[in-house]
């Protein structure tokens, strides 16, 4: 569709690292990456642990042609039962950079949404800012981040997360349609040399934002705490060579220089 691109083609990922399996505590991980002709990469891993873990997380990374575009990210997570479960919902619209202008373009908009729209549900799911321990250094994230966690993981919430995922999912597309025209009227203007007083300038150059792009996997590699579970869970070999593989390509030095999708 329109929405994600036309021409969607499925990027090869190790059979071992695409799906893994430890039988013993019943935990299973499915990973699919893909690209298109607006996302330069779209990667989507899900955690089948029946009652141990149900984990969906999702990083969609627009194409560089389009600079000013955020990562859209989500984070789904229910782990654990009983009274030790913990359920955990995050979703962002994450910036390459920390320009004032770049951040007006969409985060008034995820404000609107977090402390207007969905604030009848925040007792419901529990929204609260996030803990410093992970995002002590808030450089990847937004001030409009959706963070909450839920004291359940019924019906309701789940509905409610999912309302929530969508409209952050909504505002994303805009800002992609809206960066993209931008990129265009840019490229136009200097092309013919053209007064640049009605066009938006871009923050970013392709360059820039494959660079944003690639520090915030490299941030990643040092930060997400979801490594340390995999590491429990499959072993470090494998833990760490599916985070600088398919997890976070971008910010291992080693396949950087291959320039992974």
């Amino acid at each position: 569709t329109r929405t994600c691109g036309w021409s969607r083609t499925d990027v090869d990922v190790d059979a071992c690292l695409a799906y893994k399996s430890n039988e013993t505590i019943g935990v299973r991980t499915t990973t699919e990456v893909w690209t298109s002709s607006r996302l330069r990469r779209v990667r989507s891993t899900y955690v089948d642990g029946g009652e141990v873990a149900q984990i969906f997380n999702c990083v969609a990374y627009p194409s560089t042609s389009t600079p000013d575009a955020p990562i859209f990210g989500a984070d789904l997570i229910c782990i654990g039962k009983g009274a030790a479960r913990k359920v955990l919902i995050g979703v962002d619209l994450q910036p390459m950079c920390r320009d004032a202008s770049y951040a007006a373009a969409y985060v008034p908009e995820l404000l609107a949404l977090r402390d207007g729209r969905f604030a009848d549900v925040a007792e419901t799911l529990g929204t609260t800012t996030p803990s410093t321990k992970f995002y002590e250094d808030a450089k990847f994230f937004s001030k409009g981040m959706f963070f909450a966690r839920p004291p359940t993981a019924d019906d309701e919430v789940a509905r409610a997360s999912l309302d929530v995922l969508k409209a952050y999912f909504d505002v994303w597309v805009r800002r992609l349609d809206e960066a993209e025209r931008e990129a265009e009227a840019m490229d136009g203007a200097c092309k013919f040399g053209l007064s640049l007083e009605d066009v938006r300038r871009c923050v970013l150059t392709e360059t820039t934002a494959r660079a944003g792009q690639d520090a915030h996997d490299a941030w990643q590699l040092e930060h997400d705490p979801a490594i340390a579970m995999f590491t429990k869970w499959y072993g470090d070999a494998w833990s760490r060579e599916f985070a600088e593989t398919v997890l976070f390509p971008g910010g291992c030095p080693s396949t950087t220089g291959n320039r992974h999708p």
